[in-house]
């Protein structure tokens, strides 16, 4: 999950009770997560471009987007524990623009942890 400025500008696009959930400081939960999964493996997904996240918003219509922000040492902390920085899988009809931080269940409290101690903090995207 390379950085080029020391930290890292992500995107979460999902219904709009979870949006405002995230928004309001609720934790991630596993449970939560794979209630309202759609396909895929489990995990909290983030994109690196707003218009990605929003495709992921709309096909949970209606839905919001937030930005999340992740320090340095968010980056490399979540990276020690399994988080990922990949390209989006293609979809049937769309080509996405950016990547996707994969940050998978088992890191859910260490995400948690990092945005207690503000090394995360997450912001309405539009």
């Amino acid at each position: 999950m390379e950085t080029t400025t020391g930290s890292l500008t992500t995107f979460h696009g999902t219904d709009t009770a979870s949006a405002r959930s995230l928004l309001q400081g609720s934790p991630l939960s596993a449970e939560k997560a794979a209630a309202r999964k759609i396909d895929g493996p489990p995990g909290f997904f983030l994109a690196t471009e707003v218009d990605d996240a929003v495709f992921f918003a709309l096909r949970r219509a209606p839905g919001g987007v937030g930005a999340c922000y992740l320090s340095f040492q968010a980056v490399e902390t979540l990276r020690a524990v399994g988080a990922i920085r990949r390209r989006i899988p293609p979809g049937k009809t769309i080509q996405f623009l950016g990547d996707e931080v994969v940050i998978p269940p088992e890191a859910f409290g260490v995400f948690n942890a990092l945005r207690e101690t503000g090394e995360i903090t997450v912001a309405p995207a539009l």
